[in-house]
């Protein structure tokens, strides 16, 4: 049985991964990092641990004995009309985190990043991510996944017929494009949560990079 620990649960992906991680029985024990009360914290299986994201640090003792760290901060994840160190959540804070995490000896970490965080010299917000990105490799884990997205859309049904309906045209329109519709495609934050889950759980899986088309 596995233990998970979560930082970035205000944005749409935050609950849809809390509720993802509560539900599969792989994983017994569920740790998220917050700076807020949340009446969806309120559960017997989520230990939630109030910190200050500038002195993380501090919390070394709630990263040991977790398996897989999932650290979803950033200014395009999270609920920006309630903080006001947005800049710091792109780079300061995950790094930060991901090395409390190595020091604790967490094996596995999962980084949520903007897909065009590889336009490095282009804007200085995705500079910091693909920066961010090089910093947490060099950290050296034993498994790393790094999932990007244009955009995290609120979550679906995948049993909705019209969320099914959807998928068949973006597929058909991303044929007949080549492709080129991929740098447009939003991510349901269910979809993408499941998918997280999945491969980190999964130890044989070759792949630890994904992209919108991916999901």
């Amino acid at each position: 049985m596995r233990k998970a620990l979560l930082v970035g649960i205000s944005g749409k992906l935050g609950s849809a991964l809390l509720d993802a991680l509560l539900n599969d029985i792989r994983y017994k024990g569920i740790t998220v990092l917050t700076r807020y009360e949340g009446k969806r914290l309120r559960n017997i299986h989520v230990k939630k641990v109030k910190v200050d994201f500038s002195n993380i640090a501090e919390h070394l003792s709630s990263f040991e004995g977790i398996d897989c760290v999932f650290c979803l901060l950033g200014s395009d994840f999270i609920n920006t009309t309630q903080v006001t160190d947005t800049d710091l959540f792109d780079y300061e804070y995950p790094l930060s985190i991901a090395k409390v995490a190595k020091q604790a000896g967490v094996k596995s970490f999962v980084l949520l990043n903007n897909s065009k965080s590889s336009l490095a010299l282009q804007h200085p917000k995705f500079a910091k991510r693909a920066a961010l990105e090089l910093e947490i490799q060099r950290l050296q884990f034993e498994n790393l996944y790094i999932f990007r997205v244009n955009k995290i859309a609120k979550s679906i049904e995948s049993k909705n017929n019209y969320f099914s309906f959807s998928k068949v045209i973006w597929n058909f329109m991303q044929v007949t494009s080549f492709g080129k519709l991929n740098k447009y495609l939003p991510t349901p934050a269910n979809v993408l949560a499941q998918k997280m889950v999945n491969a980190v759980s999964v130890d044989t899986l070759d792949n630890r990079e994904f992209s919108p088309s991916d999901y």
